[in-house]
């Protein structure tokens, strides 16, 4: 019969280990965390607000005066400029009648009138100027509009151009090429006159107009006091 063998070994005197602490690194990161993402918050606050609004004047000059402008973009090719002059000849007469984007009429609520903007243009035929807005400024800084996407009123792609030949679009997608108008459209003219109209308060005193393509430049032209 096998005798069965006995580790004498003696045990060990070394203690176990401590259990060991958690880390507390990320207490201390914690703080740096929540500052970088209020400094990150903090930049897009203001580049948001910039972009969203006039707040990038590229060119001004009184009226009766001819300005010429001169602005960088970007379509579907990369960068380019957008180049044109334009005058102010001045404000029409009011009328209580006013045209939607639609095309339909329908007569302004008391107190409102809409007033044209007789303007003078002059840009090579291949420029894209459609799509402009207008915007008068009285002399209590408020502000009327016409042409852009978020009004229900008005024109949003003929405002500053003929509308039977308002020329070629930006182009949004590669395919498309700078400078050409759609199939069977005639050419825009190298010089034309716009009169879009802008619906404003009766006795409204303004003294200044703003053109705008994108956001965030626009073009000045300054009304006589």
């Amino acid at each position: 019969m096998t005798t069965p063998t006995i580790d004498a070994t003696e045990p060990s005197s070394t203690p176990p280990p401590s259990p060991r602490r958690p880390s507390r690194w990320w207490m201390a990161a914690v703080p740096v965390a929540i500052v970088a993402m209020l400094a990150a918050n903090g930049y897009r606050a203001p580049v948001f607000w910039y972009q969203s609004g006039l707040h990038h004047e590229i060119a001004s000059g009184d009226a009766n005066t001819w300005v010429q402008v001169s602005e960088n973009y970007t379509d579907a090719h990369g960068d380019t400029t957008r180049a044109y002059s334009v005058r102010l000849v001045g404000l029409g007469g009011a009328d209580t009648a006013y045209t939607q984007k639609f095309g339909d009429d329908f007569t302004l609520k008391d107190g409102m009138v809409a007033r044209t903007v007789n303007l003078d243009f002059s840009a090579d035929p291949t420029q894209p100027l459609k799509n402009c807005a207008l915007t008068l400024i009285d002399d209590q800084g408020r502000e009327y509009r016409v042409g852009t996407i978020f009004d229900d009123i008005g024109p949003t792609t003929t405002v500053c151009v003929p509308e039977e030949t308002p020329g070629p679009s930006l182009p949004i997608v590669s395919t498309q090429r700078r400078g050409v108008v759609d199939k069977g459209e005639e050419p825009r003219p190298r010089e034309w006159s716009a009169s879009p109209a802008v619906a404003v308060p009766e006795d409204a005193r303004f003294v200044e107009m703003r053109i705008s393509f994108e956001y965030p430049d626009y073009v000045t032209l300054r009304l006589p006091r």
